[in-house]
């Protein structure tokens, strides 16, 4: 299983700690199933940390958060 660090292939994610947020923006074609599979959470968190319901649109290029 990838690490958030390898997931995000960002060198600055070795600093993440828990209760850190850290932005997402959101690409084509991506869904809420695949967000929260890329950063080893569930889509329940995903609505809840960003305010969303299931149900809502994602918009490309709008910003979720994700907490860790």
């Amino acid at each position: 299983m990838a690490t958030v660090k390898e997931a995000l292939n960002d060198e600055s994610m070795g600093n993440v700690t828990g209760g850190t947020k850290i932005p997402y923006a959101i690409q084509p074609n991506d869904t809420l199933q695949t967000i929260a599979d890329r950063f080893h959470c569930s889509v329940e968190q995903l609505c809840r940390w960003n305010n969303i319901k299931e149900s809502d649109a994602l918009q490309p290029n709008r910003t979720l958060f994700i907490r860790f």
